[in-house]
């Protein structure tokens, strides 16, 4: 098994996302994850973008994914004919985005939406054509549209929800499952099997049982043996990004203890 790690950028989300980089260098993170929320980062405009380049070339570090927006307007189900092509053309300006920044994988949500008080099935159905339009759009880009696993309580989030989306899309559509996300629902091995070899990318978070906390691994209640374990079984060689949350701007300190303690509890 050979587990890369990384550290997604949004640690902060009202952080400007130089600032982020600066800390994460200094903690000897070399690979990040970009997230796109509007006070961290502007992906729309191209200065910010050209500005993005500049910093992680001069930092040396690689931007290896990027978080697409969600939430929100930016949601890939949303019956909305205007609110889901918005959400679409979101999704497809982030992998734009990342293949000028010389990266691999484009992160999405299905929905972000509960169940209750919405058609369900409709849903499903509206997601599905719109990550078919965002796959293809990434893939002639360059890069590969990886599907996130939602919290357990939003449309998607169930295994056999998650199970049906995946498949109506193409096989080079990936998966990434949150650690944190699985913990408070039905659990790793089921969305484990689910991927199978899709599996491309893992969130690592840990939280306290109750609600997607992001804590640092290890900082939390969730049993990390056994994914390392089954991560090792199916011989796992992508990414592990560190999707954490922080209430200012974090120590170096901080992330490199993170990671430490990520390394250690998957390896």
């Amino acid at each position: 098994m050979t587990v890369r790690l990384g550290v997604a950028t949004g640690c902060n989300v009202n952080v400007p996302i130089a600032s982020m980089l600066d800390v994460l260098a200094d903690a000897g993170v070399r690979s990040v994850e970009v997230g796109t929320p509007p006070r961290h980062f502007d992906q729309w405009s191209a200065a910010s973008v050209a500005d993005v380049v500049c910093h992680l070339r001069r930092l040396r570090m690689e931007a290896v994914s990027i978080h697409a927006p969600f939430g929100g307007p930016s949601d890939l189900s949303d019956p909305r004919p205007e609110r889901r092509h918005a959400a679409i053309g979101a999704a497809i300006v982030a992998a734009s985005t990342l293949a000028r920044l010389g990266g691999a994988h484009v992160i999405v949500h299905t929905t972000d939406v509960t169940r209750g008080g919405h058609d369900v099935e409709e849903r499903l159905r509206y997601c599905v054509e719109s990550l078919r339009i965002v796959a293809q759009a990434a893939a002639q880009m360059g890069v590969m549209l990886v599907v996130e696993t939602p919290l357990p309580h939003l449309i998607g989030g169930h295994p056999d929800e998650f199970a049906w989306i995946l498949s109506q899309l193409d096989d080079r559509v990936g998966v990434c499952i949150d650690t944190g996300h699985v913990s408070l629902g039905s659990g790793w091995d089921r969305f484990v099997e689910i991927a199978g070899r899709r599996l491309v990318h893992v969130h690592m978070n840990d939280n306290r049982g109750q609600f997607d906390d992001h804590l640092p691994p290890g900082d939390g209640v969730i049993d990390w043996r056994p994914i390392g374990e089954s991560l090792k079984k199916i011989e796992f060689s992508g990414w592990a990004m560190l999707e954490l949350a922080f209430a200012g701007i974090p120590a170096a300190s901080d992330i490199s203890r993170a990671v430490d303690r990520a390394r250690n509890l998957l390896l």
